[in-house]
């Protein structure tokens, strides 16, 4: 997997909780980080910008934060993993097959943990080959996640619908 760094861009107040590994769009209208849907994808203005790491702004008493969740109109500096051809893995949410690699497929959004802060967002399985968001570009090698054929396998994907291309 190739480093990228994470790229900063200014939050104005999206009303919605961001977690870490959620992908984001620009709202051009507003110029605000938003999370990035399956339905978004397909026009320049709404192409996904990358998958947000974290974010960093001042609390209410003034004192410095960063956190992995970028809390809902909360007005902050965000990190985005925005290299266009950086691979990511992805939970998928149903069953796979060794004939998925180089399909695309779309995201199936759903709101991060309360607890670690972390995105529980997957890759939606009953449209591999009919979606557009993300390529399929193999499986994880982690121990466990790797069984091809089981349901929720860990893909390795890239960004198709990336702003950025």
């Amino acid at each position: 997997m190739r480093d990228a760094q994470p790229g900063l861009t200014l939050l104005l107040g999206y009303a919605t909780i961001i977690s870490q590994g959620d992908v984001v769009k620009i709202d051009e209208a507003e110029g605000d980080v938003q999370l990035f849907a399956a339905a978004n994808g397909g026009t320049d203005a709404t192409n996904a910008i990358g998958v947000f790491w974290g974010s960093s702004f001042d609390d209410s008493d003034g004192k410095p934060t960063f956190k992995n969740t970028r809390p809902a109109s909360q007005l902050a500096e965000v990190f985005v993993y925005d290299d266009p051809y950086q691979m990511f893995e992805v939970q998928g949410d149903g069953a796979s097959a060794q004939t998925d690699v180089t399909k695309h497929a779309d995201i199936s959004v759903v709101a991060g943990s309360s607890i670690t802060g972390v995105s529980k967002s997957e890759l939606d399985s009953s449209d591999i080959g009919t979606g557009n968001n993300l390529r399929i570009v193999g499986f994880s090698k982690k121990e466990g996640r790797d069984e091809v054929g089981s349901a929720n396998i860990v893909y390795n994907v890239t960004i198709t619908e990336h702003k950025y291309k």
